[in-house]
């Protein structure tokens, strides 16, 4: 999802800590860096010189070598982590779309106000409904924007909903803020959403998975047809997302 533009100094940042990298215990002096990346002697002490005061390198004051710093530990672990988190929910959910015929999707948040789609699953037969992989979602688009307005603090959420005009994606969106303060509890109570063509013309019931602190951390939604998702199977298919978000968290240590 990238804009196209990319940051010289966070690239030349990027080269550095992958030539330290590859360099592993050996580490580099700064000339050796110089010689490995192509930078200039000043842009390398500059950047050096930054990324020792954050932690992300550090440095051997009697070899005047560079190797990778500690804070990069807790940075990775922390990808670790939700990558494991993903691995998880992925084993989870695969199997429904098989057992429902119904398209699954497992969406990571980014920051409190959007997410984006990591991971797919479709039924082995017959027609299902289409997500893109690095599809993005906001607060006002459907299940997954019901469950991330959920997880925020109710005065917060009723701040942003007054502020905002809402929307208007189909004639069966919720555009009076009163209606989706309403939903908005609901996902609270019963631990899933749902948006039944508020978005497009299909429907789809989501439920968040918290991570370690208040927010969420990955959201699992079902889409089908809204002759495939509807009626009773709507609440049967919101309450095994809720069901599986509670199996993830214990799995991944977080009960």
């Amino acid at each position: 999802m990238s804009s196209g533009y990319r940051v010289p100094a966070v690239v030349s940042a990027a080269k550095i800590l992958r030539e330290l990298r590859r360099n592993g215990e050996e580490g580099a002096t700064q000339s050796e860096l110089v010689r490995a990346t192509g930078l200039s002697k000043s842009s390398m002490h500059n950047l050096l010189a930054t990324l020792e005061d954050e932690g992300f390198v550090g440095r051997d004051s009697r070899t005047k070598e560079y190797r990778l710093g500690p804070a990069l530990i807790t940075l990775g672990a922390a990808a670790s982590g939700q990558a494991r988190l993903i691995e998880i929910a992925a084993e989870r959910l695969a199997p429904l779309a098989t057992e429902l015929g119904l398209s699954f999707a497992i969406a990571q948040t980014v920051g409190p106000y959007e997410a984006v789609i990591v991971e797919r699953f479709y039924p082995p037969q017959g027609v299902h409904v289409g997500i893109r992989l690095g599809s993005t979602y906001g607060l006002y688009e459907g299940a997954l924007g019901k469950c991330m307005l959920a997880a925020l603090p109710a005065g917060e959420v009723e701040r942003i909903i007054d502020k905002r005009s809402i929307p208007a994606h189909t004639d069966r969106t919720l555009t009076r803020p009163g209606d989706l303060l309403a939903e908005v509890e609901q996902v609270r109570e019963r631990g899933w959403g749902v948006s039944i063509q508020e978005l497009n013309e299909n429907n789809a019931v989501a439920a968040g998975v918290r991570g370690r602190g208040e927010g969420l951390a990955l959201m699992l939604v079902a889409l089908g047809f809204a002759e495939q998702l509807g009626g009773d199977r709507i609440e049967e298919t919101g309450r095994r997302l809720a069901g599986i978000s509670h199996q993830i968290r214990s799995s991944a240590g977080l009960e």
